[in-house]
């Protein structure tokens, strides 16, 4: 029996109850990084209104920077509508909204230069979990766009009237990272699958290492090249995002559909580079990066680096195509091209919004800062 931490909360008690009630006395640690970020009313993306940013939040998005990335967006948005002929009943779907500001920073944008794209442009945000959607839908209701912007909890609920014609394009920012991921450990020349048990810890927990039985991660751990590779090293699978996929590569009609999978992230041969000894599982506080994801769960971001590569195998499984894999900073660069020209044809670049916005847009594209950190995998069908 072990003692009651002084820092247990309502959440650590339900996580403990998790372990006590599985028969092996531990749980795997997708299922411990499933509670502590999405526990209902108690996880850390369970708790709506949440601050991202420099005041009062634990991590920097691109949208928390300003309103430039949402400005980009929205040209590289119109562009592949007029691509595609500038079709009516343009789909706009996004996953991962959070505060649905970049929903926000999209449709200001293309207000503001008043884009054709906007007659014919219907927004939809998939949030599944409930507390999240109530926030988003009461947000965007008192919002301008509330006319434009739909909230539905399920990819199924997205535009029924238009399910035998819908074209569009699905956009996801920093969403495959926060999916709850498997650890594990090379231990004697073989994987083992990290669980995570009760321990008479500062934390209360602690890692077990077990034999890996679950033919999924057993198919999954079968294609990394152990070479080079020492005892002890330790990474991350990401089993959700196959069946996710899968969820939404059937929102468009076949040739109609486009999707930005846009967070930070390795290509294969970089993932399970034998430098990167201890995986990519971050988790982050009031800006504070640790690798210690039992250090108060529920109070920290937790996160794992995507794997781009084994996302665009699944989805060449599924009949998607992968159009490019390409850095942040090559994505928004071609994208600023028009705002730029625009800018300097008028010669408005010193205006105060303006120089305001270049400042972000060299944080965002800048390669030492969040240029060459985020990648972007798009795909069609």
């Amino acid at each position: 029996m072990h003692d009651e931490n002084k820092s247990d909360t309502s959440l650590k008690r339900r996580i403990f109850q998790k372990i006590e009630e599985n028969p092996l006395a531990a749980i795997s640690f997708a299922e411990f990084m499933d509670l502590a970020l999405y526990e209902p009313e108690l996880g850390y993306y369970s708790r709506a209104g949440r601050a991202i940013g420099r005041d009062g939040g634990d991590f920097y998005t691109s949208v928390s920077v300003g309103d430039c990335f949402g400005l980009l967006l929205s040209y590289a948005i119109e562009e592949q509508w007029q691509k595609g002929g500038s079709v009516e009943n343009y789909l706009l779907i996004e996953q991962g909204a959070h505060d649905g500001q970049l929903a926000f920073d999209i449709l200001d944008a293309l207000q503001q230069r008043d884009s054709a794209l906007l007659k014919v442009l219907s927004y939809w945000v998939i949030e599944p979990h409930e507390g999240r959607r109530a926030f988003l839908q009461q947000r965007i209701e008192n919002s301008a766009h509330g006319a434009t912007v739909k909230v539905v909890a399920e990819v199924k609920e997205i535009a029924p009237e238009q399910s035998a014609a819908r074209r569009g394009i699905f956009l996801c920012n920093e969403l495959v990272d926060a999916f709850a991921v498997e650890r594990i450990r090379l231990e004697g020349g073989e994987w083992k699958r990290l669980w995570v048990k009760r321990a008479d810890t500062e934390s209360g927990f602690e890692y077990q290492a077990r034999k890996i039985e679950d033919a999924r991660l057993l198919r999954e751990v079968a294609a990394i090249d152990l070479d080079g590779l020492r005892e002890g090293y330790t990474t991350e699978i990401n089993l959700a995002m196959r069946p996710w996929l899968q969820s939404v590569s059937a929102l468009f009609e076949p040739g109609g559909g486009h999707w930005w999978i846009i967070d930070y992230g390795h290509r294969e041969e970089d993932y399970f580079s034998p430098e990167r000894t201890a995986g990519t599982l971050r988790c982050y506080h009031q800006h504070r990066a640790t690798d210690d994801a039992f250090v108060d769960p529920g109070e920290l971001d937790i996160t794992a680096h995507v794997n781009f590569s084994r996302l665009a195998k699944f989805a060449a499984t599924l009949g998607m195509k992968s159009e490019v894999l390409q850095d942040q900073h090559d994505f928004l660069i071609r994208s600023a091209k028009t705002w730029l020209l625009k800018m300097e044809a008028q010669q408005v670049t010193q205006e105060p919004e303006n120089k305001k916005r270049l400042r972000q847009f060299q944080t965002l594209t800048h390669p030492g800062m969040m240029g060459r950190q985020f990648k972007v995998l798009r795909l069609r069908n």
